[in-house]
């Protein structure tokens, strides 16, 4: 007949048996995040470049809402006389800086990926539509109109649009959506003074 077990026998055997941990951990803790750069951040354009279905047109409305936005931060919204024009100062400064560094972090992230024009990149996008704005009023109408005639050149890409795009590296990620931008800039000036004169 067996013995009953003692109460150290009971100890013994409950410190033998592994315990269960049951403290949740959440599967992003058992893998490392992947690693960012800092040119993939700028050249998708804050990561919207990874948004589905169309990043270009993601990129453009990100950064006609950062123009409007910040804009009306300034005095004048950032407008100065030249000549007849008044040119936005702003828009200059926004789109010469995203030209330059969308170049050179665009030319990284494509060379990094080994392709030619990878689709998330869209800080071309952003150069381009803030160029598109240079000559027109931070107003709801003027930038939809500014960024559907944007649209149109960077999409269609009539004459030395398409012919730029071939330049290597980010130049020529960069440099067709500028052109696209400036193209765009004086249309959008002369729909927003039609639309004046028609409805004052």
């Amino acid at each position: 007949m067996a013995k009953k077990r003692t109460t150290r026998q009971h100890h013994a055997l409950a410190e033998m048996q592994p315990t269960q941990n049951t403290t949740y951990m959440s599967p992003l803790a058992e893998r490392p995040l992947p690693r960012v750069s800092w040119y993939e951040f700028i050249a998708t354009g804050f990561f919207s470049g990874y948004l589905p279905k169309a990043p270009g047109t993601w990129g453009s409305i990100f950064a006609v809402l950062i123009f409007g936005l910040t804009a009306r931060l300034f005095s004048h919204e950032g407008f100065i006389k030249i000549w007849i024009f008044n040119v936005s100062w702003w828009a200059a400064i926004l789109g010469t800086v995203t030209t330059l560094i969308g170049i050179y972090s665009s030319g990284l992230l494509a060379d990094e990926w080994r392709e030619e024009d990878p689709q998330p990149i869209v800080i071309d996008e952003f150069a381009g539509m803030f160029l598109a704005c240079l000559l027109i009023a931070p107003t709801v109408v003027s930038l939809t109109i500014a960024f559907f005639l944007f649209r149109l050149f960077d999409i269609k890409k009539p004459g030395p649009i398409a012919t730029i795009q071939d330049l290597p590296g980010g130049r020529g990620i960069v440099l067709d959506d500028v052109l696209a931008g400036l193209f765009a800039a004086p249309l959008a000036m002369i729909a927003e003074l039609l639309i004046h004169r028609l409805i004052p």
